[in-house]
C-alpha cells in the first residue's frame, strides 16, 4: 500500500494536531487540492519540492503561501491555531501532494526525483531524512520502470508474420467451342468430288493428280478455317493484375516498415548505451565543438550535464547521473592552494552567467525555465540577465536553494546542473522541443 506520507510526519513529530483527527482530515484535503494543482501545473514542482525540502524556508515564499491559501479554504481558523505561520505543516502537506501527483504522472516524477536529488544534499532535513529517503526510492522506482521501456535491449526481437489477405477468387464461366461436325463433313465431301454441297471437286477420282491437288486445297482450307475458328475461341480474356498486385506490395512494404520499427525499437537502448561510452572516452563536447580537456574543469562539467542531456530521454535511470559523475571525474581537476577541489557555488553561478563558453547552456537555460520569482530553478538564474547581489549569499538561497558559499565539486556542479535540465525538459512545455545550436 502507497505510504501516507502525512501521517509520517505525525509519526515523527514534525507536526502536531493534538490527536483531533478532523484537523488531519483538512491537511489531507489541502495536500490532495494541491496534488491537483501539480497535475494541471507540472512546472511548480521544482518549487515545491524545494520548499517542502528546506526547514528554513521563509514563511513568505510564494510556495508557502500558495499553500497556506489552499489550507485556509479547508481550515478557515487556521490562522487561530497557530501562533505563525504552520511552515512545518505546510511542508509536510507539500509533500505529500508531489507524491501523490508523482504517482500519476510520470513527468512530475522525473521532475520531483532529480529536483529532491539535488536539494536534499543541501538540506538539513536530518529529522526527515527517513521520510524523504522513502519519498524518492518510492518515485525514483516509478521512473526507473518507465526508463526501461526506453533504454531496455531484448534478448530477441519478434516481427509479426506478413498481414495479407489475397483477393477471392474470381468465377469464370467458360464453355468449351466444339466443332460444326456437320458442316466440316460437307467441306471434305465436296473436296472429294463433284457431288458436295459446297463448293465441290469437279474432278473424278478417275483422274488423280488434278483430283488430289484440288481436293488437297480445299481439304487444307476447311481444315484450316474450322481449326482456327475454335483455337479463336479458346483465346482468354484478359486479366486486370493491377489491384491484387498493388495491395500485396503495401502489405510487404507495411510489414517491412514494422520489422524495421521493431529492431530500431530494439535496439535503442544498446545503440544509446553505445554512444555513451564513445562520448565519454572521446571527452568531446559536440555542444562547443570542443574537447573538454581543452577548458577550465568546471565550465567543461557544465557542458558535459548539457551535452549528456542532449542525448538522453527525459525518461532517464537514475544511473545516468552516476554515469555524468564519473565521466567529470576523467577531467584533470583543478584544486586550490590548500589541495581543495572545490569551488563556491556563487561564483560558479556567476562564471556560468558570463564566460563565452557557457553560451550554449545559458541558451537552453533561457528557453527552459522563465525568469526567477521566488524559489525556483538555478536555471532560472542562469539564464536571465539579472543584477549581481541576486545570487550572492542570501538571495541567490532564496531564488534557489543553495547558498552562494556552498561548495561544488566539479562532478558535484555537473551533476546537479544535468539534473535541473531533466526536470525542466519534464514539467515545462517550452522544454520539449529544444532548439539546436550552433
Amino acid at each position: 500500500m502507497d505510504n501516507e506520507f502525512l501521517m509520517l510526519f505525525l509519526e515523527i513529530g514534525a507536526i502536531d494536531l493534538k490527536g483531533d483527527d478532523s484537523k488531519l482530515e483538512k491537511l489531507r484535503l489541502t495536500a490532495k487540492d494541491l496534488a491537483a494543482v501539480l497535475r494541471k501545473a507540472p512546472a511548480k514542482t521544482p518549487s515545491f519540492t524545494m520548499v517542502a525540502a528546506d526547514p528554513h524556508i521563509t514563511a513568505t515564499d510564494l510556495t508557502v503561501e500558495e499553500a497556506m491559501t489552499a489550507l485556509r479554504k479547508q481550515w478557515e481558523t487556521v490562522a487561530n491555531a497557530f501562533s505563525s505561520r504552520p511552515v512545518g505543516i505546510l511542508r509536510a502537506i507539500l509533500l505529500d501532494a508531489i507524491v501523490q501527483a508523482a504517482r500519476e504522472d510520470d513527468a512530475i516524477a522525473v521532475a520531483f526525483v532529480n529536483t529532491a536529488r539535488n536539494v536534499l544534499a543541501h538540506s538539513e532535513t536530518s529529522d526527515e531524512a527517513e521520510i524523504w529517503r522513502e519519498a524518492v526510492s518510492e518515485i525514483e522506482t516509478k521512473v526507473d520502470a518507465r526508463a526501461e521501456s526506453e533504454w531496455a535491449t531484448p534478448e530477441t526481437i519478434t516481427v509479426e508474420a506478413l498481414s495479407y489477405t489475397p483477393p477471392a477468387a474470381r468465377s469464370v464461366t467458360h464453355q468449351a467451342p466444339s466443332v460444326d461436325r456437320a458442316a466440316l463433313q460437307a467441306k471434305i465431301y465436296s473436296a472429294a468430288g463433284p457431288w458436295g454441297p459446297t463448293t465441290p471437286n469437279p474432278h473424278q477420282p478417275s483422274s488423280p493428280q488434278p483430283w488430289a491437288l484440288d481436293f488437297a486445297n480445299k481439304m487444307s482450307v476447311a481444315i484450316a478455317e474450322t481449326v482456327e475458328s475454335v483455337v479463336g475461341e479458346l483465346a482468354p480474356a484478359p486479366a486486370d493484375l493491377s489491384g491484387p498486385l498493388s495491395s500485396l506490395t503495401k502489405a510487404v512494404t507495411l510489414h517491412v516498415e514494422k520489422a524495421l520499427a521493431s529492431f530500431s525499437g530494439a535496439t535503442a537502448g544498446l545503440q544509446r548505451r553505445t554512444n555513451l561510452l564513445w562520448w565519454k572516452e572521446a571527452l568531446y563536447s559536440p555542444s562547443y565543438h570542443a574537447s573538454y580537456l581543452d577548458l577550465p574543469v568546471f565550465e567543461a562539467a557544465a557542458l558535459m550535464a548539457l551535452d549528456l542531456h542532449e542525448q538522453v530521454p527525459t525518461y532517464s535511470p537514475a544511473s545516468v547521473s552516476a554515469f555524468l559523475k564519473e565521466a567529470i571525474r576523467c577531467l584533470p581537476t583543478e584544486k586550490d592552494d590548500e589541495g581543495n577541489s572545490g569551488r563556491e557555488a556563487g561564483a560558479l553561478v556567476s562564471e556560468a552567467r558570463t564566460v563565452a563558453t557557457m553560451q550554449p547552456f545559458r541558451t537552453l537555460a533561457a528557453q527552459y525555465a522563465p525568469a526567477p520569482v521566488g524559489r525556483g530553478l538555478l536555471l532560472s538564474v542562469i539564464g536571465h540577465p539579472l543584477d549581481q547581489a541576486s545570487f550572492e549569499g542570501a538571495s541567490l538561497r532564496a531564488l534557489s536553494g543553495v547558498d552562494a558559499s556552498t561548495k561544488m565539486t566539479p562532478s558535484e556542479w555537473g551533476t546537479f546542473l544535468f539534473r535541473e535540465l531533466q526536470t525542466a525538459r519534464a514539467t515545462n512545455s517550452n522544454a520539449a522541443k529544444p532548439s539546436k545550436k550552433k
